[in-house]
């Protein structure tokens, strides 16, 4: 099962970008150099390199350094072989209209929320396994914090509390997962300054977004209120340690 997920992944990241498929199939005529590759599909030669990595990364792709030889070839691996093979053609089709499928229900569930959260859930999670690391990961949880928040306000207008209620506690999970994959990333010695950046300011902005909830809905003090102050500390904390990285006096805490 495990196996299967990951050719998934690898065909998702190949079906993505035309460019990357029509790599593959240039390399299943013979290995090429990135400058070959560049002048047969009318690409810079940058761009190319670009999916190259990408390709690699998937295992589609394998990189052939010769000895004496300047130039670096690539050509097409095991998996990019299955990936064009006539009888994975049958699985390309039925993965790709599945996600096509999927991405139309995560449509549809960000315009109707309150009916739809599971199908949102589950593209968020198969999101999340497509980040290669924390630092991204860290990313999409602070993306998603502020998505339930903007679900919040929209629900509060609509006078849907319990549906705001929900989505104001999934807020506080999100925010925690974020830092959690900051502490990840702290402790593989990754460079977290921007995402502390990121984390700052969006803090910032969820701050608005609740104090503004709370002046509308009292009646959501007793959701609102907690996750207000996590907010607050989740800034302050990420401006302070900003300010410990850099030795500046970055940035301003802003509210109360």
């Amino acid at each position: 099962m495990d196996e299967e997920f990951r050719v998934s992944r690898k065909l998702l990241k190949t079906l993505t970008a035309d460019t990357r498929a029509n790599i593959l199939k240039a390399l299943e005529e013979r290995p090429m150099t990135a400058s070959e590759l560049s002048r047969r599909l009318n690409k810079h030669v940058t761009t190319i390199a670009e999916h190259l990595q990408k390709l690699r990364e998937s295992e589609l792709v394998e990189r052939i350094e010769r000895p004496g030889r300047k130039w670096v070839y690539y050509r097409l691996a095991k998996e990019g072989r299955k990936v064009l093979h006539p009888e994975s053609y049958r699985w390309v089709l039925i993965f790709s209209v599945s996600f096509l499928c999927f991405i139309s229900l995560y449509a549809i569930s960000k315009a109707f929320p309150e009916y739809w959260s599971p199908i949102g859930k589950a593209f968020e999670n198969l999101q999340l396994s497509l980040a290669t690391s924390n630092a991204e990961k860290a990313r999409k949880h602070i993306q998603y914090a502020e998505e339930r928040l903007e679900e919040a306000k929209i629900a509060t207008e609509k006078r849907k509390l319990p549906f705001a209620k929900s989505r104001i506690k999934e807020y506080k999970e999100e925010i925690e997962k974020a830092k959690n994959e900051i502490r990840k990333a702290r402790e593989r010695g990754e460079n977290i300054v921007p995402l502390l950046e990121t984390l700052s300011e969006s803090t910032a902005k969820h701050k608005a977004i609740l104090e503004n909830i709370l002046v509308k809905t009292p009646a959501l003090k007793k959701e609102v209120q907690p996750v207000l102050n996590i907010s607050r500390v989740t800034q302050i904390t990420a401006i302070e340690e900003l300010r410990n990285i850099t030795g500046k006096p970055y940035g301003k805490i802003t509210g109360g």
